[in-house]
């Protein structure tokens, strides 16, 4: 089974995270996405459960644009850093090659969508279906989000 999780910029600032001893990447926290009312939360596993409430190891209150679900790859340079949706990647698209797309030998860079019920990568060239099948963990480079990072997506390679 794959496993299902999500991310989210913290509404809350890093020394709050840290008074907390809430576990974060730069105000990035991971867990399960609960959504109360219009409002995202990043929330931990159960710790507690019954048929009148439920209590959660956190719940840390995440920018709305900022949440995005954890696509079940990781990065070439740092084989840990998994690859969620929002990311911004670069990849050679000669491996593309392998499904019938394109046979240019060039550095594309693209966010990580998710869209006609699978996982893809957009591009300025059009969008790549994101399968493990045909991205593996030395392709593709995490180099930004696009919560932080779209200037990124501005500066393509040419």
């Amino acid at each position: 089974m794959r496993e299902i999780k999500f991310r989210g910029k913290a509404k809350m600032s890093i020394e709050e995270l840290d008074d907390l001893y809430l576990e974060h990447e730069n105000g990035w926290v991971y867990g399960h996405l609960v959504m109360y009312g219009k409002t995202p939360y990043i929330v931990g596993d159960f710790i507690e459960v019954d048929s009148e409430y439920t209590v959660n190891e956190f719940w840390v209150p995440v920018y709305p644009e900022s949440v995005g679900q954890f696509t079940n790859l990781k990065d070439k340079n740092n084989k840990g850093k998994e690859i969620f949706e929002g990311d911004i990647v670069e990849f050679n698209n000669c491996n593309y090659l392998r499904t019938g797309g394109y046979l240019d030998d060039e550095i594309l860079r693209g966010k990580v969508i998710f869209a006609y019920g699978g996982w893809m990568i957009k591009t300025n060239k059009g969008d790549y279906d994101l399968y493990p099948s045909i991205f593996n963990d030395e392709e593709l480079e995490v180099i930004g989000n696009v919560f932080e990072d779209s200037h990124l997506l501005e500066e393509q390679h040419g």
